[in-house]
């Protein structure tokens, strides 16, 4: 749009484009999520943690998070865990925040749009963060 356009546009049609600019310009900045282990976390397959995704060539890095602490349940074989974690639009992570009995229960989430956006699997992950160079 062009400044003749918007010269031509009613007041009350400017105040609207206002609008609608300022929800685009909300939903790109940043915004902080917390995230906690489902209940007493037991650490069969790794660490309970958080990390954002990076690509480095075809290989995925992560960056862990600092948690906000432990809390150790019975005899200090589990524990509970949170994190608060700012993320900006198209970041993505990886979370292990249940304790799998069979396989490992890892989740990942792109944040898009000012909403954490479930992902299928790391292919998924891998797949977004190659969308993004």
């Amino acid at each position: 749009m062009n400044l003749n356009e918007l010269e031509n546009l009613s007041d009350e049609e400017l105040y609207d484009l206002i609008e609608k600019a300022k929800s685009i310009l909300s939903k790109r900045r940043t915004k902080w999520f917390h995230f906690k282990t489902d209940g007493c976390f037991t650490p069969k397959f790794g660490p309970a943690y958080v990390a954002k995704l990076y690509l480095s060539g075809d290989e995925i890095e992560r960056e862990f998070i600092v948690s906000n602490g432990k809390e150790w349940c019975k005899k200090q074989k589990s524990y509970k865990e949170d994190w608060d974690v700012e993320l900006n639009n198209f970041d993505v992570i990886e979370a292990r925040l249940k304790t799998g009995r069979k396989f490992d229960e890892r989740e990942w989430y792109v944040f898009k749009d000012g909403e954490l956006e479930k992902l299928a699997d790391l292919d998924e992950a891998r797949a977004v963060l190659k969308n993004l160079k």
